[in-house]
């Protein structure tokens, strides 16, 4: 387009315009992430551990639509697995909460 063309656009064809820019946009950060979330896969076991996610979360990342963002998937998953370790009773043994008592004054 030139110049002129561009002073004479309508503001629907500019909103077109700037709808499609803006989901261009958004197709090309969901395959940046995308590419990331593919070298999470080569991770083992214990260093997705170490992140808060678990091997099947990666690959339901990896199994949404193009157009979707996947690290999206990735947010609310280890949310998700954060909260439920928050939620989770402790492992080892609480001692009871015991009050102190104290001997009795006797008058003699």
């Amino acid at each position: 387009m030139s110049r002129f063309a561009l002073t004479t656009m309508t503001a629907p064809g500019m909103a077109v315009l700037g709808h499609f820019a803006r989901s261009l946009f958004d197709l090309a950060k969901a395959l940046r992430h995308r590419r990331e979330i593919k070298h999470l896969a080569e991770f083992d076991e214990r260093m997705l551990a170490d992140i808060g996610l678990t091997r099947s979360d990666v690959t339901s990342a990896l199994d949404e639509p193009l157009t979707r963002n996947p690290s999206w998937v990735l947010v609310r998953r280890a949310e998700r697995h954060s909260r439920s370790e928050r939620l989770a009773p402790s492992a080892r043994q609480v001692r009871p909460v015991v009050p102190m008592v104290r001997p009795l004054k006797r008058c003699a």
